[in-house]
């Protein structure tokens, strides 16, 4: 091992927003995945790192780039291959069209026909050429995976679960000495400490959210053992609340939203534990406001004088609206046509004007009047109806199931950077549709602000949601999704 640092995380942290508008009006997080991690891969290391399934997702996510996190920093030197079987198990496409996908991204010209056609030879490739990879056993695509990783030149290569899918180490082990003796930096994520123990040769153990141990194996071991033999002499669920408090408290302490922790055990509870003095105070200011708001509607006071007409309120809203840009409007599935250009689905326009029946919106510097049920009317500031989105995700094809992480982590960046990387059919100035995915991406001006796709066959999402309008949009963790039930497509945007 050299002392060279392929990958590093430098105080990563990952939360995601709270659902409700009440706790993010008072700083409230949703739930904290990772806090202050710090990671250190070499040249030549296999870094084992223990934890739970959810957190090894958030840590693989962010490693790779798929997800950006809260607060620090990832670096690396070099190509970064993330290897994770649960990424596939749904994946529709055939497994020769996987590899070829996979590999060009790490080969061309010879090496990447050399390669494919090694991988060809193996027997558990090879018989499996034509299967969809969501027909696959999950032993199987671990073995896939495994050959396929023998083959990529790549100087980080993170192995996610792959314990948990195959009956025999040997073939593993191999795998991970040819690379560590290569001199590249391996990162095992696992739930199951037996891997790590025979593999690694550094050990990290992450535990809710918070690194809780790091050194070497042996000594990592040690601890974690003693861990577990503390926690088998639980007997109730009381000490279980309690059990291992101080780090079930440390992942909300000195944060904004640190209220979100709620008491784990009667026993640590006292009188002014149990009071809130936030809620006293917001109590006392709403008694106020409400006791002031009476008196001045039964003394009948006039603040301003003559009530303005409604004429007047109309132009005060169209003279905000102009000047803040905080009302939009997308162009619907019909389409719109403003000075010769044909717009299309989804094209984001600026409102500058509206009253009762139109809006008069703005593209390229051109304003046009158009009628209200000619667009879809979109304001971020708006209540719309809060979903998660992952919930949300089940009613989108299976192809964006998959691949999202992915595809997602160009919105709101730069267009030149999407077209550089990503292969287009139909390509204009507001959109531009995917090569063999049906994705179209739209633009303002050089920034990706949007990403449209298909919603599943057969979609269940009006019936679970009781949807009434034919278009809906949704507030979700990082942006909003809209939904157009008569075309069954989703329009997904990133603040």
């Amino acid at each position: 091992m050299k002392n060279n640092i392929l990958l590093k995380g430098l105080d990563l942290s990952y939360s995601k927003e709270a659902k409700g508008f009440k706790e993010r009006m008072f700083g409230h997080a949703g739930s904290i995945h990772l806090k202050n991690i710090n990671i250190h891969l070499y040249e030549g290391e296999v870094l084992g790192l223990l934890s739970d399934a959810e957190t090894l997702f958030y840590i693989k996510e962010v490693l790779s780039g798929t997800l950006n996190p809260v607060t620090g920093k990832v670096k690396t030197h070099g190509g970064i291959l993330s290897l994770d079987v649960m990424d596939h198990i749904n994946n529709p496409f055939s497994l020769s069209f996987f590899i070829e996908e996979l590999l060009e991204e790490y080969k061309s010209g010879k090496e990447f026909q050399t390669a494919v056609e090694l991988l060809h030879n193996k027997p558990v490739i090879r018989n499996n050429l034509t299967k969809k990879l969501k027909d696959l056993s999950r032993k199987q695509l671990a073995h896939i995976l495994l050959e396929i990783s023998g083959l990529i030149d790549a100087e980080v290569i993170i192995y996610t679960n792959f314990h948990e899918h195959l009956e025999d180490l040997n073939k593993f082990r191999s795998t991970v000495n040819m690379h560590e003796q290569n001199g590249r930096g391996i990162l095992l994520l696992e739930t199951s400490l037996e891997p790590i123990e025979k593999m690694a040769n550094y050990f990290t153990w992450i535990s809710y959210g918070q690194i809780r141990f790091e050194g070497s194996v042996e000594q990592g071991v040690e601890s974690y053992h003693k861990y577990l033999r503390d926690k088998s002499m639980v007997k109730n669920i009381e000490q279980e609340a309690l059990f291992d408090l101080e780090w079930k408290r440390h992942v909300y302490e000195d944060e904004m939203y640190s209220e979100n922790f709620k008491r784990l055990g009667k026993q640590q509870a006292s009188v002014l534990d149990n009071i809130n003095i936030r809620k006293i105070i917001v109590t006392l200011v709403l008694a106020f406001l409400m006791v002031l708001s009476a008196l001045v509607i039964f003394m009948n006071i006039s603040f301003i004088g003559e009530s303005p007409t409604f004429t007047e309120e109309q132009q005060n809203l169209n003279e905000e609206v102009t000047s803040e840009r905080l009302s939009y409007v997308f162009v619907n599935r019909d389409g719109l046509e403003i000075d010769g250009t044909t717009l299309p689905q989804y094209t984001l326009l600026e409102v500058t004007a509206a009253d009762e029946e139109t809006y008069t919106v703005n593209y390229g510097g051109n304003e046009k009047t158009v009628n209200r049920n000619e667009v879809i009317y979109f304001n971020p500031a708006s209540l719309y109806t809060e979903e998660d989105f992952m919930n949300l995700l089940q009613y989108a094809s299976p192809v964006i199931q998959n691949n999202y992480l992915f595809y997602s982590n160009y919105l709101n960046g730069d267009r030149d950077f999407l077209e550089a990387n990503i292969t287009f059919d139909v390509l204009d100035e507001n959109h531009g549709s995917v090569a063999g995915i049906p994705i179209t991406y739209h633009f303002s001006r050089d920034t990706v602000f949007s990403m449209e796709f298909e919603g599943a066959e057969n979609n269940k999402i009006t019936e679970d949601l009781n949807l009434t309008g034919e278009v809906t949009i949704f507030r979700v963790d990082e942006g909003f999704m809209i939904y157009d039930s008569v075309q069954n497509n989703w329009n997904y945007l990133r603040r």
